[in-house]
């Protein structure tokens, strides 16, 4: 007999509202084209049955991975290389992944950071060359783990997957040209969502230099490295590059492409406390205006008013223990969450100068496109 979680529906809802940010965060930075064409391939009567295929045959494929080209999947990276992995995911709101590592003597044939799966999402893999990620800069390894962190984000990790099923069988040059629309313009997002995580341009297009070099044979064909590097010259202007290096502390921290998720602010124990003391205040504030606006006549009842006062802060007091305590459900009426703090008037006006000569995400994208010849 199977028993549902009592806990399922609000899985669902946490699943669903991760998806949405997920792609919330990917229009802030990745190329319009590149998501519409992704969205049509998805949806459409013609593309989705096509891609359909990559479903059916993925326990194939990963049978085959693992016989001759993965280690265990007991195997895992270094710790360092996952704490990295999780900053990139939270910077850029994409999907958690599974990662698998390459067997050294078929790592040649891959690139060093390969992003797989299926359609609509429902499974994300990246495939790592863990010695050729060692022996990255920090600024090149960060560039490659988040362009396949964008690639599985932006729905390409169906396509990649596409181009090695069809490699293994022997039919990659028709899946190259039948899937040539798409992968023509998916390098972009990515290399978008590398610059965005290094913030330096000159980083950023060394370590597209790498990856361009060490293309296999079975991915599919980018464009020219020049289109590339022009492509980035011109999102480096934009106003989410602004923000990313004005808002973000001096290591990259502190700023990510989407607001937090319901998961970071319910159940804060710091806005509870926030909450309780803000109910003490406005019992004093009562307090203190009953005790000045009565008349000596009505002192006894000020004196009623204000006995009543020691029990509704003791139970505030209370309250904030719980709360440290780590009680999960606050007493009382839900509090609004407090303002943001206002930012520095020096920061603002040099975000305000920044953002008065930046380029919109449509411009970037306008400009590609008439480079690309898609118009």
């Amino acid at each position: 007999m199977v028993h549902i979680a009592a806990d399922l529906p609000q899985f669902l809802q946490r699943r669903e509202l991760a998806a949405y940010e997920q792609r919330l965060a990917r229009t802030g930075y990745a190329y319009g084209v590149d998501l519409r064409r992704a969205q049509w391939l998805s949806l459409s009567m013609v593309g989705d049955p096509l891609m359909r295929t990559v479903d059916r045959r993925w326990s194939r494929l990963v049978s085959g991975l693992d016989a001759d080209c993965l280690r265990p999947a007991s195997k895992a990276p270094p710790t360092a290389l996952l704490e990295e992995l999780a900053r990139l995911i939270h910077l850029l709101r994409a999907p958690l992944p599974t990662l698998r590592l390459l067997r050294p003597e078929v790592a040649s044939a891959w690139p060093a950071v390969t992003p797989l799966g299926t359609t609509k999402g429902a499974i994300h893999w990246l495939v790592l060359d863990l010695d050729r990620v060692a022996q990255m800069s920090a600024a090149e390894r960060t560039f490659a783990l988040a362009a396949g962190l964008a690639h599985l984000q932006c729905d390409h990790g169906a396509i990649f997957a596409a181009h090695l099923m069809a490699h293994r069988g022997g039919r990659v040059g028709m899946v190259k040209g039948l899937l040539r629309p798409w992968a023509k313009v998916a390098v972009f997002s990515a290399d978008r969502a590398g610059l965005v995580a290094v913030r330096s341009l000159d980083a950023a297009l060394q370590a597209l230099e790498r990856q361009a070099a060490e293309h296999a044979a079975w991915m599919p064909r980018w464009p020219d490295v020049a289109l590339r590097r022009q492509a980035l010259q011109d999102f480096d202007r934009s106003s989410l590059m602004a923000r990313r290096r004005l808002l973000s502390a001096p290591d990259g921290s502190g700023w990510s492409m989407a607001p937090p998720g319901r998961e970071e602010e319910i159940d804060s124990i710091s806005r509870r406390i926030r909450a309780v003391l803000d109910r003490l205040r406005k019992v004093g504030e009562v307090l203190d205006g009953e005790a000045e606006g009565r008349s000596e006549s009505e002192a006894s009842s000020s004196q009623a008013a204000s006995g009543d006062a020691p029990s509704e802060a003791d139970e505030a007091a209370a309250e904030i223990s719980a709360s440290s305590a780590g009680a999960s459900t606050p007493r009382g009426p839900k509090a609004a969450p407090p303002p943001p703090p206002e930012p520095e008037p020096e920061r603002t006006s040099r975000l305000d100068e920044a953002l008065g000569d930046a380029w919109s995400l449509a411009r970037c994208d306008a400009r590609l496109t008439r480079r690309l010849g898609l118009l």
